[in-house]
């Protein structure tokens, strides 16, 4: 698990003791003419528990 850190939500806004670094996910589902795909942003940002329980992430690699 990552450390937790205390700040504000990056993505909501709200000032939060839970934040984890992650990368953010844009999702986009598949259609009956489009693949669907995943891309993974670079920059790290830093999400609360309610943020990362509703929207796709992925953790920062520890190391």
């Amino acid at each position: 698990m990552p450390p937790v850190e205390i700040g504000t939500c990056d993505s909501c806004g709200d000032r939060r003791d839970d934040l984890v670094r992650l990368h953010r996910v844009y999702v986009t589902p598949e259609t009956w003419d489009t693949p669907g795909r995943a891309v993974v942003v670079d920059e790290v940002e830093r999400w609360c528990f309610p943020c990362r329980t509703h929207y796709p992430h992925e953790p920062v690699a520890e190391g």
